[in-house]
């Protein structure tokens, strides 16, 4: 294998993903309980999550749920009221003037015009 070590195995990368999409936590968190910096961890999401979208879901009873769909009349089937979570999270920006926040364009440079 060519280039340096990864620094995150892939059992804790498939875990941070995890952990990210269960529980929501920042990346930064993550990177800070893991000792790495939040870009590994965002890069570790990023190649991780296609894997476990590639993957389908198996009931208990061994029916495997392939689309939205399918778990959708599973749950219909077994009287299970699904819930998709569609909260936002809320970013704080520093105020219009004051240090770390950019006017856009950056560097006081004015957009152009639209014509």
């Amino acid at each position: 294998m060519a280039g340096p070590k990864p620094t995150l195995v892939f059992v804790d990368r498939v875990l941070a993903t995890l952990a990210f999409l269960r529980t929501g936590l920042p990346v930064t968190a993550l990177a800070a309980l893991y000792g790495v910096h939040r870009s590994t961890i965002d890069r570790a999401i990023g190649r991780v999550r296609p894997l476990l979208a590639g993957r389908d879901y198996a009931t208990p009873q061994g029916v495997r749920l392939h689309t939205l769909a399918d778990v959708l009349a599973y749950a219909h089937s077994n009287g299970i009221k699904p819930r998709i979570d569609g909260s936002e999270l809320q970013v704080r920006r520093p105020q219009a003037g004051k240090p770390g926040r950019r006017r856009p364009g950056g560097d006081g440079q004015r957009l152009p015009r639209p014509a």
